[in-house]
C-alpha cells in the first residue's frame, strides 16, 4: 500500500468494507437493498460512502447523497432534502407526470424544489404539517422513478441525527421495497439514542446488512502516514489515534510537543496541559451544535473524568443545558461513561487532548481555572498540581511539597510530567536536594540521560559535604532522617548509574554502584538489579559477575514485591542465557514471565526493563517469543513515556526479527534503534544498531544458506559474518550481547556443517569480505569509536561518573 495523507481516498483504507458494499451494489441490481454503515467519530465513514459514491457513478448509477442537519434544527426530512432536491429539481417533466398531482402536493410540503411543479391552486398557502406515510410511499415512488434500470444509490449521513421521521421512512422502505434497483446506505454513529433506534431496523429476510466500521490494524494505519515523520513521532502517532484515520491525519501533521523529542505518556493525553504540538491541525468539529462545542471545550478543560457539574462549572453553562450539550457529546460518540457512576470521560484521550489544544493559550487557562473550582473538583489534588504546572514564579513550601509528591508518585508513569512537576518544586529557595534528585530520574525514565548527569555533577557534592550530626547522642528521629537520606541518595546513584550505563559508559557506571556501601544495596534490591544489568551490557565476559549480581538481586528482593523480584528472575535469566546455561535460563525466565505478565501496567512501570531481559534470555533459541517479550516491553515503555528503553527494546526487536527471517521488519526497527540511541546520545549503542542495519542491509546476496544451500542458522549466519573482519571470539560474544561459551558453541555447529576445520576456511567458504565490522574495543563492545568517559559541562569540570 503506497504512503499517502492519512484517510486519503483511493489509499486502500477499509478496502474490505468497501467491497461489502460493491458487493451490495451488485446485489441491488436484483431487488432493493439497504445497509447501515456505522461506527465511532473521525472513523472515515463519511470518505468510505464517497468512495462508494465514486464507484456507483463509475458504473452508471445515480447518486443522491445528503446528511441530516449538524445543527440539529433541520426541517423535516432534511436527509432527504439535502439528498433528492437538486434532482427532482432537475428531474425530466415526465418523471413528475408520472408521479401524479397527489404525490407532488404530498411532496411539495416538504422539497423546496417542488413548490412551483403542482397545478396552480393544488398547494394551500403555508405548507400544513406533512404526513409521514403519505411521504414515505411519495418518496418510494421518486426512488422507483430515479432509479429507473441503471439503479440509484441514495446515501444518507449522520442519520443518527436526523429526526424520527427519517427512521420511520427506513421503516417504510424495508417493509415495501423499490420495486427497482436501488440502495439505501445509512451511515451513523455506533452509540447513542439515534444510533439504538437505527440499530433496531430489522427484516425477518435479513434485508438490512450492517457493516461497522472499526479502528484500522497497526500495518493499515501506519501504511497512511506520510515519509518523512521522525521515528519517534511516527510510533507516538500510531499509539495515540489508536487507528482512527481522522485521529492518525490531525496528529501526524503536527510536530511532537517537546523541542527534545521526549516521547509523552498516554496518561498526560487525557487531563492537565495537553503534550502534543500547537500546529496540530484542530479536529473536525463541524457536526456539534455551538452548544455541544463549548461543552466540549469545557470538558477538555477539565481533563478525564469529569462531572456534567464540572462541565457546567466550567463553560460556564446552565446546568440544564449541560446536560443537554454533554448528551449530544455521548450521542456523537465522543464522550462514553466513565466507570465511576455520574461520571463521563473522552472516548479517545488523543481527541481530548486536540480539543484542548485548538482552545486558545488565555481561553485553556481561564477555563482550566473555572475547572479546578467547580465543586466535584474541589479535592482533585492532581488538578491543583496542573494548575501549578501552568503558573509561573517560585511555589510557596505546602505547594512544593505537593509537587514533589505528585512528580514522585508519577515519576514511572509520566516522566515528562513529573520532570516538570519536580523542576517546580526545586524552584524554590532553599529547596532540599530531594526534589532535584526526583527531576534527575525523571530525566533519565523520559529519556535525556546526559542533561540528567550534568544535573547530578552539580547535586553530588551536596551529598559529600553533608555536615556529621553536632552530638554524639542521636534521637530517633535524627535515625530516621539519616534513613531517609541515604535512602534517597541511594536511589539516586542507582539512577545516576543508569544514565552512565544509557550513554556506554560502564566503567564509570559500576564505580558508581561500588560506592554504595553494602548494606545500601541490601536494602535497595534496585542497586544489585542495576548492577547485574550493567555486567550483561558490559563488553568484557563477566562470566559470573551478572550472575552472581542477579543472584544478590532474587536473594534480597523481598516476594511480596512481585515487580521487583520478578525483576530480579528475569535478569537471572538474561545471565544464565549469557553463559550458555539454556534450561537454566529458560526456569527462570518461565517464573519471571507469568509474574510480569500478571502486573497491570502501573504495576509494572517500574521495572519495564525486565522484558528486555525476558527476550534476551531466550533470544538464542527461540526468537519468536523473544519478539514477544521485546514487543511487549516496547509498547509498555512507549505507554509510559520511557524514552530511555526504547531504543534498547526496539534493537532487541530488530535481532529477533532478523533471527525470524523478516530483514524488512528488522531493518525498521534498527533505524528506530539507531535514531533513539542518537536522540540520547548513546554513540555507541547507535553504532551497533547501523551496524545491525548495514548487516541486514547486505541483502540475500550475502546469505550462506542462499548462495551454497547451506543450512546455517539466522544466529549461525551472523555469527559467520562476524569472522571476516577477524574479530576474535571474546569480540563476537562483545558485538552480539552473548557469552563467549555460546559463540564457541556456534562456531563448532558452522565448522560441522560447512566441513571446514578453521576460521580462515569459513571465510573462504562463505567468501565473507575481510573488512566491515571494525573490531569493538575489548571492555565496552563498539564504546571504542568515542571516549567511553562521559564529562560533565558542570564548572570545574568535575566528572559526573567521579563520585
Amino acid at each position: 500500500m503506497p504512503h499517502g495523507r492519512a484517510g486519503a481516498p483511493g489509499q486502500g483504507v477499509h478496502a474490505h468494507e468497501l467491497a461489502l458494499l460493491t458487493e451490495e451494489l451488485d446485489h441491488a441490481h436484483g431487488s432493493a437493498g439497504f445497509v447501515r454503515l456505522s461506527g465511532e467519530p473521525w472513523v472515515g465513514k463519511t470518505r468510505l460512502a464517497l468512495r462508494l459514491a465514486r464507484a456507483a457513478a463509475h458504473r452508471g448509477w445515480a447518486v443522491a447523497c445528503g446528511r441530516a442537519a449538524r445543527d440539529g434544527t433541520g426541517r423535516p426530512f432534511h436527509a432527504l432534502v439535502d439528498a433528492l432536491d437538486d434532482q427532482l429539481a432537475a428531474a425530466d417533466p415526465a418523471v413528475l407526470e408520472r408521479l401524479g398531482p397527489a404525490r407532488l402536493r404530498v411532496l411539495a410540503q416538504v422539497f423546496p424544489a417542488l413548490g412551483g411543479s403542482v397545478p396552480h391552486g393544488s398547494v394551500p398557502h403555508g405548507p400544513p404539517e406533512a404526513d409521514v406515510h403519505a411521504v414515505a410511499r411519495a418518496l418510494r415512488a421518486v426512488l422507483e422513478e430515479l432509479a429507473g434500470r441503471r439503479g440509484l444509490l441514495l446515501v444518507l449521513d449522520d442519520a443518527h441525527r436526523a429526526g424520527w421521521e427519517v427512521a420511520e421512512f427506513a421503516e417504510h422502505l424495508l417493509r415495501h421495497p423499490p420495486d427497482a434497483p436501488v440502495l439505501t446506505v445509512l451511515v451513523h454513529r455506533g452509540s447513542g439514542p439515534g444510533a439504538g433506534r437505527l440499530a433496531s431496523l430489522a427484516h425477518p429476510d435479513g434485508a438490512v446488512r450492517h457493516i461497522p466500521l472499526r479502528p484500522l490494524a497497526r500495518e493499515a494505519a501506519a501504511a497512511l502516514l506520510p515519509e518523512g515523520l521522525a521515528p519517534l513521532h511516527r510510533e507516538l502517532v500510531l499509539r495515540d489515534a489508536e487507528g482512527v484515520p481522522g485521529l492518525l491525519r490531525a496528529l501526524s501533521d503536527g510536530e511532537p510537543h517537546d523541542a527534545a523529542g521526549v516521547p509523552h505518556s498516554s496518561l498526560e493525553l487525557a487531563c492537565g496541559p495537553s503534550p502534543l504540538a500547537p500546529s496540530a491541525p484542530a479536529l473536525d468539529l463541524g457536526a456539534l451544535s455551538p452548544l455541544a462545542r463549548l461543552a466540549a471545550d469545557a470538558a477538555a478543560a477539565a481533563g478525564d473524568p469529569f462531572t456534567v457539574e464540572t462541565v457546567a462549572h466550567t463553560a460556564p453553562l446552565p446546568l440544564g443545558l449541560a446536560l443537554r450539550a454533554v448528551d449530544e457529546l455521548h450521542s456523537e460518540g465522543i464522550l462514553v461513561p466513565d466507570p465511576r457512576a455520574g461520571w463521563s470521560r473522552f472516548r479517545r484521550p488523543a481527541a481530548r487532548a486536540l480539543v484542548h489544544q485548538a482552545a486558545g493559550a488565555a481561553q485553556r487557562r481561564a477555563a482550566r481555572e473555572r475547572a479546578l473550582a467547580a465543586p466535584d473538583a474541589g479535592g482533585d489534588t492532581g488538578g491543583a498540581v496542573l494548575a501549578l504546572l501552568e503558573t509561573a514564579g517560585p511555589p510557596t513550601a505546602a505547594q512544593a511539597a505537593l509537587l514533589e509528591s505528585y512528580a514522585r508518585t508519577t515519576v514511572f508513569t509520566q516522566p515528562a510530567r513529573a520532570e516538570r512537576a519536580a523542576r517546580r518544586a526545586a524552584d524554590r529557595p532553599g529547596a532540599p536536594p530531594g526534589p532535584h534528585l526526583l527531576r534527575c530520574q525523571a530525566l533519565v525514565l523520559c529519556g535525556r540521560p546526559a542533561q540528567a548527569l550534568t544535573e547530578y555533577a552539580r547535586l553530588w557534592p551536596r551529598r559529600e559535604a553533608a555536615p556529621p550530626p553536632a552530638t554524639t547522642e542521636r534521637t530517633e528521629r535524627t535515625d530516621r532522617t539519616d534513613r531517609t537520606d541515604t535512602a534517597v541518595w541511594t536511589e539516586a546513584a542507582v539512577w545516576r548509574a543508569r544514565a552512565l550505563r544509557l550513554l556506554g559508559a560502564r566503567p564509570q557506571a559500576r564505580r558508581v554502584l561500588r560506592a554504595v556501601s553494602a548494606g545500601d544495596r541490601a536494602a535497595v534490591p534496585a542497586a544489585q538489579a542495576e548492577l547485574a544489568a550493567l555486567l550483561l551490557e558490559s563488553g568484557r565476559p563477566a562470566r559470573g559477575a551478572a550472575l552472581g549480581a542477579a543472584r544478590r538481586a532474587v536473594r534480597c528482593a523481598p516476594q511480596s514485591d512481585v515487580a521487583a523480584y520478578s525483576h530480579a528472575l528475569a535478569l537471572l535469566a538474561a545471565a544464565h542465557a549469557a553463559q550458555g546455561a539454556r534450561e537454566a535460563a529458560l526456569e527462570a525466565a518461565g517464573e519471571a514471565g507469568p509474574l510480569l505478565s500478571g502486573l497491570g501496567p502501573e504495576e509494572a512501570a517500574p521495572v519495564v526493563e525486565a522484558w528486555r531481559w525476558l527476550g534476551e534470555a531466550v533470544a538464542d533459541g527461540d526468537a519468536r517469543r523473544a519478539r514477544q517479550f521485546f514487543r511487549h516491553g516496547f509498547d509498555l515503555a512507549l505507554h509510559h513515556g520511557q524514552g530511555h528503553l526504547l531504543g534498547p527494546f526496539a534493537l532487541g526487536l530488530a535481532r529477533a526479527c532478523l533471527h525470524s527471517g523478516e530483514p524488512a521488519a528488522a531493518a525498521r526497527h534498527a533505524s528506530f534503534a539507531a535514531a533513539e540511541f542518537d536522540r540520547l546520545t548513546a554513540y555507541d549503542s547507535a553504532a551497533t544498531a547501523r551496524d545491525l542495519l548495514e548487516f541486514i542491509g547486505r541483502g540475500p546476496e550475502r546469505n550462506p544458506e542462499n548462495d551454497f544451500g547451506i543450512p546455517l542458522s539466522t544466529r549461525e549466519r551472523e555469527i559467520a559474518m562476524l569472522i571476516g573482519p577477524g574479530l576474535t571470539n571474546k569480540q563476537i560474544a562483545a558485538r552480539m550481547n552473548i557469552s563467549i561459551k555460546t559463540v564457541e558453541t556456534h562456531l563448532g555447529r558452522i565448522f560441522k556443517k560447512l566441513g571446514v576445520r578453521s576460521r580462515a576456511e569459513v571465510v573462504f567458504r562463505l567468501s565473507i569480505p575481510a573488512a566491515g565490522f571494525p573490531p569493538p574495543d575489548e571492555e565496552c563492545g563498539p564504546a571504542a569509536r568515542r571516549p567511553a568517559t562521559v564529562r560533565s559541562p558542570a564548572p570545574g569540570g568535575h566528572p559526573p561518573g567521579s563520585g
